[in-house]
């Protein structure tokens, strides 16, 4: 399908120095909305195709790196993209304008036929549709209880090791995880928007920059929502994942409020308030792993 489609034009030429292209797909997902989204950059460009699923797949051609693939995981590399580049975004509207992602859906594996990707690159169709995710798949829990494995841990920048350098205890009830890690996101949130900052867009874009390697944080899937201290999770995860990607969102969060001359004040005010959590919530937070990222998060010590 190209731009030219005769199908209706709802949007035209939006600029992306203007407009969100995150809060516009977010948008046009929860209306359940059936077409497509064309980006166009500088040596690149992006189809989105919306077919009223939360993942939609995303055909990409980077013409300076000489690579044209459809995947899941493209969406996360065109909105940073989009945030950093000029261009235009056109947004066609129609069944029509989807079928591209079901074109090759024919065989009796419900594999998709893909475009032909660069020599260097495993073909995607190869590949069935859950690998798009970028973290295995969790295995089946038992109410009550957290299991964790070598393989559910992604290794991103610096935070590789600290995943490494702890497995929750066997047995830990994943409410009391969640509920802890919502108190944890509120002490920071706290924190940092008392020095003025604005937590609920610099705790996104971390979650946005993460979602490649913690599919959970990503804000488009919904799969994890935060409101006023309380998290709530679509589904259960492996704990030592989860522990270790939302602990390097909000070290990042920090990270980015925590500079200059105030640097070490706002720290310390992330410490106190993390601090006052987890005297609340010291045997959650043992179990689960979190507290051993407590000083991770604030780049300073949590007394």
């Amino acid at each position: 399908m190209t731009s030219e489609s005769k199908s209706s034009v709802l949007y035209k030429n939006l600029d992306t120095s203007f407009v969100n292209l995150w809060a516009l797909l977010r948008h046009l997902s929860q209306r359940a909305f059936v077409g497509r989204v064309h980006v166009e950059l500088n040596d690149y460009t992006a189809d989105v195709f919306l077919t009223g699923s939360k993942t939609p797949l995303v055909h990409e051609v980077d013409r300076a790196n000489g690579t044209d693939v459809i995947e899941e995981s493209a969406l996360h590399r065109l909105v940073l993209r989009a945030r950093e580049s000029p261009g235009s975004i056109t947004v066609f509207e129609g069944a029509d304008e989807a079928v591209a992602v079901q074109s090759g859906a024919a065989d009796a594996k419900g594999e998709v036929a893909l475009p032909a990707t660069s020599s260097n690159e495993t073909p995607q169709s190869e590949m069935p549709l859950s690998a798009y995710d970028g973290e295995p798949a969790a295995q089946p829990l038992k109410a009550g209880v957290a299991t964790s494995t070598e393989d559910t841990t992604i290794s991103v920048d610096a935070s590789a090791s600290r995943a490494e350098a702890f497995q929750p205890e066997e047995r830990v009830d994943w409410g009391d995880v969640v509920k802890a890690s919502g108190e944890l996101i509120g002490a920071v949130e706290r924190a940092l928007t008392g020095t003025g900052a604005d937590f609920a867009s610099l705790f996104r874009a971390a979650r946005l920059d993460l979602a490649d390697d913690y599919t959970f944080l990503d804000p488009i899937s919904e799969r994890f929502q935060y409101s006023n201290s309380m998290v709530t999770v679509t589904d259960e995860l492996p704990v030592n994942s989860y522990v270790t990607g939302l602990s390097e969102a909000l070290r990042r969060v920090v990270d980015k409020v925590a500079t200059g001359d105030r640097a070490r004040r706002v720290r310390e005010r992330v410490a106190l308030d993390l601090a006052l959590v987890a005297r609340r919530r010291d045997e959650v937070l043992q179990r689960s792993g979190f507290r051993e990222q407590l000083d991770w998060i604030a780049g300073t010590k949590v007394q």
